[in-house]
């Protein structure tokens, strides 16, 4: 809704960006706060969380220049331009992912434990980052007209088709994360195995971004069999975490059965 919080000079502060900070900083707070309550050395803690956050950024940027290659072409240097939006969720799980277990496995940490207090962190900052959507105009809803919170975009800077009631997709996103968010801190202290935190979170995070998928209506590559791509890693990222959680869970029970 205001993508733009001021403008001095040559200086613009994108609403984007700052939300995309706030969002970073808080869930970097949280993530330490676990990772201190479950007897990790805070400064590797630490190390580690910035890894993720850089390599997040970089496949969240890169997924985002391959769906959309036309917007970089006659100004290749916008690629760096992350504070305007046009972050892919799923670029950055990638990016973070490759990088965060090559970093565990060689600095020999718990693997399992810091995804547990990953897990509560990221869906924090996302919940956050999404406002940064909402004021950028990415990431919008379908046409909605009359719909009871339909939302409208006017400013000329958004990212959103202007003067057209819609989906306030950003925020159903939002409302969602932040829900998902707290049942995985009250799940934190009844927890009985290592990447139940993370698996759940991995498991809920998918179901409802496949239904949120449906409100969607800025692109997301060619859809298949009625899903977008993003639509389909979603599912599979729940079928994924469904499949682990049942994993871990019986790995726990034999071992105590043993």
């Amino acid at each position: 809704m205001y993508p733009i919080l001021f403008s001095i000079g040559p200086l613009t502060l994108h609403t984007y960006g700052v939300m995309l900070a706030l969002g970073a900083a808080l869930g970097m707070l949280l993530y330490t706060g676990l990772a201190k309550n479950a007897g990790l050395d805070p400064d590797r803690a630490m190390s580690l969380a910035l890894w993720l956050l850089i390599s997040g950024l970089i496949g969240s940027r890169l997924m985002f220049v391959i769906l959309e290659p036309s917007q970089f072409m006659r100004a290749p240097w916008r690629v760096l331009a992350i504070w305007e939006g046009g972050l892919v969720f799923y670029g950055g799980v990638a990016g973070a992912a490759v990088v965060g277990i090559w970093l565990m496995r060689r600095w020999k940490l718990p693997v399992l434990t810091l995804m547990d207090c990953v897990a509560p962190a990221l869906a924090l900052a996302q919940a956050i980052g999404r406002i940064g959507c909402f004021s950028a105009g990415c990431c919008y809803g379908l046409p909605w007209e009359d719909g009871w919170c339909a939302v409208t975009f006017s400013d000329p800077h958004s990212l959103a088709p202007r003067n057209i009631a819609l989906h306030p997709a950003q925020l159903y996103t939002t409302a969602t994360l932040l829900v998902v968010c707290g049942l995985l801190l009250l799940l934190w202290r009844r927890r009985s195995f290592a990447g139940q935190i993370f698996f759940t979170y991995g498991f809920l995070h998918g179901v409802a971004r496949v239904i949120i998928e449906t409100f969607r209506g800025d692109w997301r590559g060619e859809p298949m069999l009625g899903l977008t791509p993003t639509a389909w890693f979603a599912l599979g990222l729940a079928v994924f975490s469904a499949a682990a959680l049942v994993y871990l869970r019986k790995r726990h029970a034999d071992g105590k059965r043993n």
